[in-house]
């Protein structure tokens, strides 16, 4: 297994804190400060001409996050986050019966769950595939794909358990009846290698908050790249035009390739930011990080499951992200004595709590997670 401790020394919160919540936000790098004050010496010091550096900026994050995930060069641009990004995606569909049904499952987050809900006020037809969100209907999926369906959405990692799904028959399903697929890989992306151009998924949407170490607000868009310019999104930004700088009236000229998703103007700080995160997950890479998850989830899963605590993630390797979810009666409770020791995690409720060491966590910080939570469990919560 890789030796990546030696980049701990990137991440302050990890001097003061056992920090193991990684697919929620993950740990800050040192560089931001550094990054940020670069975009407002820009601004400070150039006024509106830092927009000649900050705009180029935004291609060369992406492609930070092209090399990640083997896409081609110019397939993917920045967005705020994957509500925007879906959104954006989601426009460009026409709803004509009979091919108007979106097929995805329960176990969705929510913000996918909502916007797919509200296409139905325009003619879309939902399938919602299984009703428990903590096991994920892959047959089910698969059978309701059929000749009716427009769109299939699919998480690579679910949120709760840290499944890992298999979505290749999910895709050559799909694509066998001419129906498009929308990959969600916040919590696999910079964690689980992948190459979504062997994948062959149509779209691809993620965010920077969890295991990319980017922090909020800086969303991404992969479309694919021979199905681009034949999209016509209706929900549409003045940078999605091909010459924004023209301020012309509509109808809008919709900019070439991946640019016509870029929307409005773009949220420059926050890309800054994230930049950082996704460079040193570049430069770690993603084999190196998934190596050290298998271990250190498997050994989170065996202590749980030796101090009697309920594992509600998979127990196969090749089944499971690189988070573990561990339930326990009054785990919300146990989760807010854990921060209040210094062991930060999270709980979601109907799963427990989860688990998320990333490649700079020692095997002793996962062992020590676990010691605290049968200790609080043998000494008691305190009265509420």
């Amino acid at each position: 297994m890789p030796d990546v401790l030696s980049w701990r020394k990137r991440f302050p919160i990890l001097a003061n804190k056992t920090y193991l919540i990684n697919n929620s936000l993950g740990a800050m790098p040192d560089s931001v400060p550094a990054a940020l004050a670069e975009y407002t010496n820009l601004w400070a010091t150039e006024g509106v001409v830092a927009w000649d550096t900050w705009l180029p900026e935004v291609a060369r994050v992406a492609s930070i996050l092209e090399d990640i995930a083997h896409a081609p060069r110019g397939s993917m641009t920045m967005c705020q986050n994957v509500t925007n990004a879906v959104a954006e995606l989601l426009s460009c569909l026409e709803y004509e019966p009979p091919q108007n049904r979106i097929v995805l499952c329960a176990g969705e987050f929510p913000t996918i769950e909502y916007l797919v809900h509200g296409q139905r006020a325009l003619g879309a037809e939902v399938v919602r595939v299984g009703g428990d969100p903590l096991t994920f209907p892959a047959e089910e999926l698969v059978e309701a794909i059929d000749q009716r369906t427009l769109l299939v959405v699919v998480s690579h990692v679910l949120f709760r358990t840290a499944e890992l799904v298999d979505v290749r028959p999910i895709i050559e399903r799909a694509h066998a009846f001419g129906a498009l697929v929308l990959l969600d890989v916040y919590q696999s992306m910079g964690a689980v290698p992948f190459d979504v151009t062997e994948l062959g998924v149509d779209f691809m949407v993620g965010g920077s908050v969890k295991w990319l170490c980017g922090g909020p607000g800086a969303g991404y868009v992969y479309v694919r790249p021979d199905l681009v310019d034949r999209l016509e999104p209706r929900m549409v930004g003045w940078f999605s035009h091909a010459r924004p700088f023209g301020f012309e009236p509509p109808p809008v000229d919709l900019a070439p390739g991946i640019a016509r998703f870029t929307g409005g103007t773009p949220n420059i700080p926050a890309y800054y930011q994230a930049r950082e995160g996704y460079r040193i997950i570049r430069e770690v890479g993603v084999d190196a990080i998934r190596a050290k998850s298998l271990h250190q989830t498997t050994l989170l899963i065996e202590g749980a499951l030796e101090r009697g605590f309920m594992v509600r993630t998979p127990l196969d390797p090749a089944r499971r992200g690189n988070h573990v979810t561990v339930d326990l009666p009054a785990a919300d409770r146990v989760k807010d004595e854990l921060i209040r020791r210094g062991f930060v995690v999270d709980h979601r409720p109907g799963a427990g709590i989860r688990i998320a060491p990333h490649f700079f966590n020692t095997d002793d910080e996962c062992v020590a997670v676990l010691e605290e939570m049968r200790a609080i469990v043998q000494g008691g919560l305190p009265q509420e």
